[in-house]
This record gives structure tokens, sequence and C-alpha cells, in this order.
């Protein structure tokens, strides 16, 4: 073994989602024994698309995952104005993100990110028990008792990445519930070759007042993924919701430009989601440690929650390689926190300026045009450029 787990240790991951693959994974390849308790009976797809990092591409890569045929690089990042429809800059990827960072920028749909992390998984030989709940956790002299789909496990640690309603996350003495961000994403999937051509290649944002709409190339390229942010009460959103909701949601948009109007208009279904987060904790106790949303779940803005996942994962195989799973576990919390409250904090402040009202998103909108486009890609250098 490379690292200081018994080879009896099994490290318990309950949940099988883009955090828990993705810590599976990496603490597969570090010489680690694992196993996958997952609620659902089959895994379904959940959310639409997810643009990724630098900070996390270099890491999929290093784990061989497949991706071919189902992600594309952007040439850029357009920001615009939603009311005006003005082009106010463009920030450069693809093979400037390349060249700064050393690996790509993607945007695909998660349930195609997810179906690589599986096959990845299965390559590797690590086993999933589905329909398998983890209930209890009770420490031992040797490790954890977990109760799991009604049977017990004994095990080294347990990792809860079973997202925002995470029932580790209580197991770990955590009083800290789900909040909400007074927010819906409606998401969804548009034919790209209705669009016009100039926005096919890009992650095109929109910025107004109290909203945002960005939408990026998934699929290889062959279909465009929608998210469009307001400010909102989900309850309201939800009780109004209709399957052709685009009548609802052009008639809220009636101030912005034609263009984007016009873009949302090309799909009649837009599936409407409710935005949380999570207060800051420490993510864990003893041998019991959260990742993903079940820790630091975050605003949207700065579309690195799924991103955060994927680090959470190789950071924790990091942390735990060549000590005890205790202490291995703390150092994770220690250096991990600062990072991930960062992200999150980051991510609010961007949703702010995104929605800021008028007269104020004068004052952005003419802080964005003077600046030049690479000093706007450099000042994501803490993010992209990041290690974990």
């Amino acid at each position: 073994m490379k690292n200081g787990a018994s080879p009896k240790e099994i490290i318990a991951i309950a949940g099988a989602g883009v955090a828990g693959l993705s810590a599976a994974i990496a603490l597969k390849l570090a010489g680690f024994p694992v196993e996958i308790f997952e609620r659902e009976r089959a895994l379904q797809p959940i959310g639409a698309g997810i643009q990724i990092g630098p900070n996390a591409t270099r890491i999929i890569e290093s784990w061989k995952l497949s991706l071919l045929g189902m992600s594309f690089e952007p040439e850029a990042i357009e920001l615009r104005n939603a009311r005006s429809g003005v082009l106010l800059n463009t920030v450069p990827l693809r093979s400037v993100a390349r060249t700064r960072y050393g690996a790509p920028y993607i945007t695909l749909l998660r349930k195609d990110l997810q179906a690589a992390l599986l096959n990845r998984s299965k390559d590797l030989g690590i086993p999933i028990r589905y329909a398998c709940p983890v209930t209890e956790a009770v420490k031992k002299p040797a490790g954890l008792e977990i109760t799991a789909g009604g049977r017990a496990f004994t095990v080294g640690a347990l990792i809860g990445a079973d997202g925002i309603n995470s029932s580790v996350r209580k197991l770990a003495w955590c009083t800290t519930a789900p909040f909400s961000a007074q927010a819906v994403a409606w998401r969804g999937i548009i034919p790209i070759t209705s669009v016009p051509p100039e926005l096919r290649n890009d992650v095109v944002l929109w910025m107004a007042s109290g909203g945002h709409f960005v939408h990026y190339p998934v699929s290889g390229g062959s279909a465009l993924n929608g998210v469009l942010v307001l400010d909102d009460d989900y309850r309201q959103a939800a009780d109004g919701a209709a399957p052709d909701n685009r009548p609802q949601l052009l008639e809220r948009l009636s101030n912005w430009a034609e263009l984007p109007r016009k873009v949302i208009g090309l799909t009649d279904t837009w599936q409407p989601w409710p935005l949380y987060g999570v207060e800051k904790w420490d993510g864990g106790v003893g041998r019991i440690q959260t990742i993903g949303d079940a820790w630091h779940a975050m605003r949207p803005f700065l579309a690195s929650g799924g991103v955060m996942a994927i680090e959470d994962g190789a950071a924790l195989a990091s942390y735990l390689d060549g000590t005890s799973i205790e202490d291995g576990l703390k150092q994770f919390r220690e250096k991990r926190g600062p990072r991930v409250w960062q992200v999150a904090e980051r991510s609010a402040l961007m949703g702010r300026i995104y929605h800021c009202p008028q007269p104020f998103d004068a004052v952005r909108d003419l802080a964005i045009k003077n600046s030049s486009a690479s000093s706007l890609l450099q000042r994501n250098d803490w993010l992209y450029g990041a290690r974990f």
C-alpha cells in the first residue's frame, strides 16, 4: 500500500455523483480500497450542462477520463449587457487557456461527465452498491461501523458525497442546513442550428438587473446548454411552471434585447431549479468527511460547483496518501477549507455583479469595457491556475 491505511480499511463513499465518483477514482489510483454506497436504485443524470476550468481538466486528464466527442472547447467567454445586447468584452479561452494554464477549458453535459466517471470507475474495479443509503455511522476502535441499506459494514472512513441534502452531514454532527439563495436557474437545451453562427462557439453571458443568461456548446458542439438565472422565490416559480414556459419567461424579460430573448425562445422546455447554499463549516469530524455539495454547496456564478467536487476528490487522495486516515482527513479539512470557501464567497460576489441593479450596472459595464481581454482572464489565475 502507498498510504497509511490498512489493507482491510475500506474507504466508504456515500453517493455516486460527480463528487463521489471523482473521490473514488482518485483514491483508487492512490492505492486505497474504496466502495461506493448509492441511495438510488440506478444513477439518474442531474442538471444539464457544466463548465470545467483548467484547474479540474488537468485532474481528469491525469485520471485518463474519456470525454471523446462529448466535450467542447469554447473559443472565448463573451460578456454582454442583456438589456442593450451590447458586447462589452471577450475573454479568450481555447488555445490561450491551454498555454496559460496547461490544460483546456471545456463545456459538456453533466450526464456525459457522470457517464465518463462511471466508466472509469468500472475500469478500475470500484464496486458500487445501489439502493444502499448510509443511515448510521458509529466510531469503533479500528475505524467506523456504518449502516447502509440495512446492513453493517466496517470501514476506515466515510466520505459523504451525497449532495446538498446530505445524510452524512448529519452523521458528522453538523447542524447546518441548506439555505435558499432566493434565485431560480431555468435550464434548457437549445438547438444549435437555430442560433446565430456568431454565438455558437463561445460561452455567452448576458447580464441584467435581477438576472443573467448564459449559454455554451455541449455534446461536442452539436447543441447549446442554456441557463437563465433569475432572482426569485422558487416556490412561486415552480407553482407557475408549465410544460411550455417560454411565454412566462419572455414576459418577465420584456426589457431585454431581442437577441437573448430570441435564443431563450428557441426551446419550449425550461426546467426550474432552485439555488441553495450551505453556511461555512468544517466539513467533517474524525473519520467522517463530506465533499462536494454536501460540504460547500455554492451559487453557480463562477461555474465551479462541479469543479470543486472534482478538486475535492483529487485533494482527498493527496492528503490521505502516506499518513493515517484521521490525520489525513484533518489535514484535508484544514488545507482544503480555505480554498472551497474562497470559491463560494467569490461565486456569491459574482452573482451580485451579474445581477447589479440600475444605474450601477453602467459602472460595471464601463469597468468591463475598459479592461483588456488578457487582464480579464488573468483575474481568474487564482482559480484556474491553482492545484487544489
